[in-house]
């Protein structure tokens, strides 16, 4: 009979592991051998993912079908019984990331080109959104409630470059056909960034 320690567990990982490809919206995605679990039920769809090979909070990675995006929201720090384990959760928000390009429409009478400046799509963003009624106590006998929405994104340079508190060059974001600014940045948890909206 064989001890069920850490050697047994990396050889199981290895028998059953598929491959997934990490961080698939961005420049430099990779792959990783995995074991992917379904984990406690929970309000968010989530899984545990477990893996001889490194990977952090933050990463994300297709699961099932490549519109169903997770991430990694739980610390990767060392190798826990032999493997690294963490929590994804599902992305269940995309901010698109638009840029003001000059587009060749045609060519005029004299064959110059005619360009015009139009809004084109360069990426997206998988993002984790939550919402949350925030309550206020006031001196007077009632209480406010204002509905908060917290996006969770993945921390890199270009999220912290975009997303700054009142020099947002996505502007003011819209879920649900609601318009929402940023109201906090929260850099504190390494891997990811989670950010504040309030109603308009």
């Amino acid at each position: 009979m064989e001890l069920f320690d850490d050697k047994l567990i990396q050889h199981t990982i290895k028998a059953i592991q598929s491959p997934y490809q990490f961080n698939m919206y961005e420049k430099n995605p990779f792959t990783i051998n995995a074991v992917i679990s379904n984990a406690t039920f929970s309000p968010n769809s989530t899984f545990h993912i477990h893996s001889l090979d490194v990977f952090n909070c933050g990463d994300y990675t297709t699961i099932n079908n490549p519109n169903n995006v997770y991430m990694v929201t739980s610390d990767v720090l060392t190798m826990r019984g032999g493997k690294y384990k963490a929590t994804l959760e599902y992305c269940n928000y995309l901010i698109v990331e638009w840029k003001t390009e000059k587009v060749l429409i045609g060519k005029d009478a004299l064959g110059r080109p005619v360009y015009e400046e139009q809004q084109v799509k360069v990426g997206e963003i998988p993002c984790i959104l939550r919402y949350k009624d925030m309550t206020y106590t006031t001196n007077d006998s009632i209480n406010l409630t204002k509905p908060i929405y917290q996006i969770i994104v993945r921390d890199t340079d270009a999220s912290r470059k975009n997303f700054k508190l009142n020099e947002n060059p996505y502007g003011d974001v819209t879920i649900y056909d609601t318009t929402y600014r940023i109201i906090d940045v929260d850099y504190s948890k390494k891997g990811i960034i989670n950010i504040r909206l309030e109603k308009r």
